[in-house]
């Protein structure tokens, strides 16, 4: 199974790169990264920024963002073998042992010139070995390069004040650093 969004080019001007970990191309309402009912990023996000809530918002509304603070996506995975009738299970801890190739994130963000900070949006690694080594060799490679590398907690199944706020501390503060 492919990534339902792997024709997406990152823009060149991208400042943050939010990084997730796979989204299959199998028909949902996610209309790109982060986009299925139960993800609020397009919540947290904005409004982490001072801007409006996009969660609901057209896909056209979230690209002028992206444009407009110089923030883009990408999933470390790109493809995966699934076992037939699992294609709708996301858990990392299901794809981590499926992963049949990577994404190479290492060599996108050598074409990004303005690139000031990478973050993953997963806090820990329990369960999903081969992720935590993907993520590591990307950690190592921004370290290596003075680019900011982060961990910010899922904005998957709920959006609330204090994960906005954490959320708000890393990216924009730059007080905390997971």
């Amino acid at each position: 199974m492919t990534h339902k969004f792997e024709n997406h080019e990152i823009s060149k001007q991208t400042k943050i790169l939010i990084l997730g970990t796979f989204h299959p191309d199998i028909s949902n309402e996610a209309d790109f990264f982060y986009g299925r009912s139960r993800n609020y990023l397009w919540r947290i996000l904005p409004l982490v920024i001072n801007n409006q809530d996009l969660k609901q918002s057209p896909l056209e509304n979230k690209f002028e963002f992206m444009k407009k603070f110089n923030i883009d996506f990408v999933d470390v995975i790109k493809k995966i073998n699934v076992p037939i009738g699992q294609e709708n299970n996301y858990k990392d801890t299901f794809i981590d042992s499926l992963v049949i190739e990577w994404k190479d994130i290492i060599v996108e963000i050598q074409n990004l010139e303005s690139l000031e900070a990478v973050y993953f949006t997963r806090k820990t690694f329990i369960g999903i070995p081969n992720i935590e080594n993907e993520i590591s060799k990307i950690r190592n490679h921004c370290v290596k390069k003075c680019i900011r590398f982060c961990l910010l907690e899922t904005p998957s199944r709920y959006s609330n004040q204090r994960k906005i706020e954490g959320w708000r501390n890393t990216i924009i503060e730059k007080t905390t650093c997971l």
